[in-house]
């Protein structure tokens, strides 16, 4: 049965609550006029989401000489820009508490093909002189259509790559939608910057459009890249393949990709670090 918009956004609005958060925190900690306060009243909505915060700003990266145990103190001591960082750690985590019996899929592999994707992708954009913070966010959420598809499949299950080498046409096929058609529209729904949509909705054939996406192409190589970490999700490597075509749309040299996979790699231990 068709995956329709009005259950895909019931099913977002229940699961990942911090991920709409998420949105709007981008939004004000682009402000230079935003006070700490506001800050800090739109975490505390969400108790589980203030719980992470103050869990994570006690973390070994940003010292243990003090234990905090007040957000506000948490908000202060990580600083807007970290602090956005670690909310979506957060919003991940929140999503990711479940395997996927529809992918066979591991809850904690789908958390850390997020984070190293996150990681990779901030990396090539900032090489090749885009905004990292947007394709950090494009990284870190491009997984969540899976999630809901996972919640709606009543028994569907992904055959795998022998019978269905693409996932995204499996999900075409059986659901009406792709789980990056799915990611969209909750993001489109929550207001993330339209960049960031651009990025996950074509992200699989960054090349397919007339119009250049270099977002998407920059997403593409970062999948590539958290392949290549052994943290590939089950039919998705046909679609990482890299090429001139992307290289020089995402703004990088095959010698600029190498050097970021490896700075990617220690990005991504930091990440995992600072959500332990």
């Amino acid at each position: 049965m068709p995956l329709n918009r009005e259950t895909i956004l019931a099913l977002g609005n229940k699961l990942a609550p911090a991920a709409a958060t998420f949105g709007r925190l981008r939004e004000l900690c682009n402000d230079p006029d935003t006070e700490m306060d506001e800050i800090v009243q739109v975490i505390r909505l969400d108790p589980a989401l203030t719980f992470h915060v103050i869990r994570m700003s006690n973390s070994v990266l940003f010292g243990l000489r003090e234990h905090n145990d007040s957000l506000e103190a948490a908000v202060s001591r990580v600083g807007f820009s970290e602090l956005y960082r670690l909310v979506g750690l957060a919003a991940t985590q929140q999503v990711c508490q479940g395997d996927l019996k529809t992918y066979g899929l591991k809850a904690s592999r789908l958390w850390e093909n997020s984070v190293a994707t996150a990681a990779a992708a901030e990396v090539l954009a900032a090489r090749g002189g885009r905004e990292p913070g947007i394709a950090y966010t494009a990284g870190l959420l491009r997984t969540l259509g899976r999630v809901i598809i996972d919640g709606a499949a009543s028994g569907k299950v992904y055959p795998g790559e022998a019978e269905w080498p693409s996932v995204a046409q499996w999900e075409k096929e059986s659901f009406g939608v792709t789980a990056a058609e799915v990611t969209t529209t909750l993001l489109g729904h929550w207001r993330f910057p339209d960049e960031i949509v651009e990025s996950v909705h074509g992200h699989f054939d960054p090349l397919s459009d007339t119009e250049s996406n270099i977002g998407a192409c920059v997403l593409n190589l970062a999948c590539g890249v958290a392949a290549r970490f052994g943290l590939d999700l089950p039919g998705e490597t046909g679609n990482w393949v890299c090429n001139d075509a992307k290289l020089t749309l995402a703004g990088v040299s095959e010698a600029d990709l190498e050097e970021c996979a490896a700075r990617a790699r220690a990005h991504y231990v930091l990440l995992c670090a600072s959500a332990v």
